[in-house]
This record gives C-alpha cells, sequence and structure tokens, in this order.
C-alpha cells in the first residue's frame, strides 16, 4: 500500500456520543476506536439508526461527543478553542443527500462559489472549477444551470464545489440516497477519480453495499458499535453474519455465496460479476 495511506489522518479513541430524551439516555455511540489512514477510502455501513450519521458528525464536531477524543492530523479536537475547530472543520468538507447548489446560478459559478467567499482571485477561482469539473465528468456542462442537471449531474456538482476549498477529507453522509442507480454510479466514480487524482480521503456513509466494494477498509456499524472492521473481500465473506445484522450484500457476492453452498467451487468474498466469471472458468 501507498506509504502516505499508512498515515492517520483521523483517529478517534474511545468515542462516544449520548442523548438526553423523555425516555431516559440513549447511547448513540459506545466507545468507538478507529483510525483512517490518509488517502483511502474508508467505507461505514450499517442499518439506519446504526450510528453512521451520527459517528461523522462527531468526527468534524458537528455534534460534540460525550467522551474520548478525536485527533486530526495529530491535533485533539476537543481541546481546541472554537476558532481552531472551524479551520480544522474547513479541512473536512461534507456531502449530504441533498445538493445545495444555487438555482440562478450555472455549474461553474456554482463550483466558484465558495472560492469567492474565501476571496480567492477569480481567474484561478474559474481555472480551478474548470479543473474539478473535467475531474468529475462536467466541463461540458458547465454553463448548465441545476434544473438542467439529472440529480447525479448535481451531486457532482456539490462535490466539485466542496473539493473547491481543497479539504484534506470529505464526509459523504448517505450521498446517493436520492438517486438512481445510474446516478449512484456517476457520483461513486466521480469520487474514486478525486481520490486517485487529489489524493483526498474519502469517508463513506452508505447502506448500499455496493458502494464500498472499491473502498480500502470497510467499518460495518449496529446499535452504536463497530462490529465488523477489514477489507471488502474479507466483509464480504462473512455472508450469514452481515445478514444476522440484518445487512445484505452485493448481488453477486450473494449469487456466488449460494452456488458455494450448493456444492459450486468459488471462493469466498466475490465482489464483482468479473470475479465471478474468472472463478467459475477457472
Amino acid at each position: 500500500m501507498d506509504q502516505n495511506k499508512e498515515e492517520a489522518i483521523i483517529r478517534l479513541e474511545g468515542l462516544g456520543k449520548q442523548f438526553a430524551t423523555s425516555n431516559g439516555t440513549v447511547t448513540a455511540l459506545d466507545d468507538i476506536n478507529l483510525e483512517i489512514r490518509r488517502g483511502e477510502i474508508f467505507g461505514i455501513i450499517g442499518l439506519s439508526g446504526a450510528g453512521k450519521s451520527t459517528l461523522v458528525r462527531c468526527i468534524n464536531y458537528l455534534e460534540e461527543p460525550t467522551s474520548g477524543r478525536v485527533i486530526f492530523e495529530g491535533k485533539n479536537l476537543s481541546a481546541m478553542k472554537e476558532k481552531e475547530k472551524r479551520l480544522a472543520r474547513q479541512s473536512m468538507g461534507m456531502i449530504f443527500q441533498q445538493f445545495n447548489l444555487l438555482a440562478q446560478r450555472n455549474v461553474l459559478q456554482n463550483v466558484c462559489f465558495p472560492m469567492e467567499i474565501a476571496h480567492m482571485d477569480s481567474r484561478k477561482a474559474k481555472e480551478r472549477a474548470k479543473e474539478l469539473l473535467k475531474l468529475v465528468g462536467l466541463e461540458e456542462r458547465m454553463n448548465a444551470y441545476p434544473a438542467q442537471l439529472s440529480g447525479g449531474q448535481k451531486q457532482r456538482v456539490a462535490i466539485a464545489g466542496v473539493m473547491a476549498m481543497e479539504p484534506k477529507c470529505i464526509i459523504m453522509d448517505e450521498p446517493t440516497a436520492m438517486l438512481d442507480p445510474n446516478g449512484r454510479k456517476e457520483v461513486l466514480e466521480a469520487v474514486r477519480e478525486l481520490n486517485r487524482k487529489e489524493k483526498v480521503t474519502v469517508i463513506l456513509i452508505t447502506h448500499y453495499m455496493e458502494e464500498v466494494i472499491h473502498a480500502d477498509r470497510v467499518y460495518v456499524m449496529d446499535s452504536g458499535n463497530v462490529v465488523m472492521q477489514g477489507n471488502p473481500k474479507e466483509i464480504f465473506s462473512q455472508v450469514d453474519t452481515l445478514k444476522a445484522y440484518g445487512l445484505d450484500v452485493p448481488q453477486v457476492t450473494l449469487l456466488a455465496y449460494e452456488l458455494k453452498k450448493s456444492g459450486v467451487d468459488v471462493p469466498d468474498g466475490i465482489l464483482t460479476t468479473e470475479e465471478l466469471v474468472n472463478a467459475l472458468c477457472q
């Protein structure tokens, strides 16, 4: 693995989060310990209510943890003053389900907008925006307006806008939940391209299992706890365990699993159609 990927950009130590409700205290996160390496794609999967969104909101201190520490680039966020936290938060771009584009601005102007707020030179801002739109495959739509775009295209514009400020990592909280399968594919391809070309660390929260097969590592959450961890092949080799947590697996993985149960000699953890075809041919 690339040496840069061995260096931790984020480390969580004993992270906990509790909420007071009318029925008592609810534990959303319970003693989470994990390390996210610089430059990797880090997937977090689990059912709704597993604690995924609370976890990422604690990572960038949109929610303050009840206990534990968040270490970002070697610095403890809980020990920072509010101004320092804001600066650290700027290095962690957030992508949500909603696209948050300005309807009256075209694609290029939307990507330039955060750089305008930061008082960047307009010529340099346009150059950077065009470069990012090329990376996400939208350079030919830079003069289009949001109403003229598909959902996948809108989300790619939103990602380019976040990347314009050159964050150290981007946190994607169910970024494809409102998209059709083609839109999801477009967005994930754009994210992988940005990770490869811009070396940005990606934290991807999703309940679509297929979306993490290209991640470097995957953590599975259930009831506020990390219950499984490993690379995608290791995670999806454990079909029965995932099912016990109420989770699906990629369809091709399930097909390979059923074939193996019926006596066909295929390896565990098949993730793509190509892998399954190769295994069957052998």
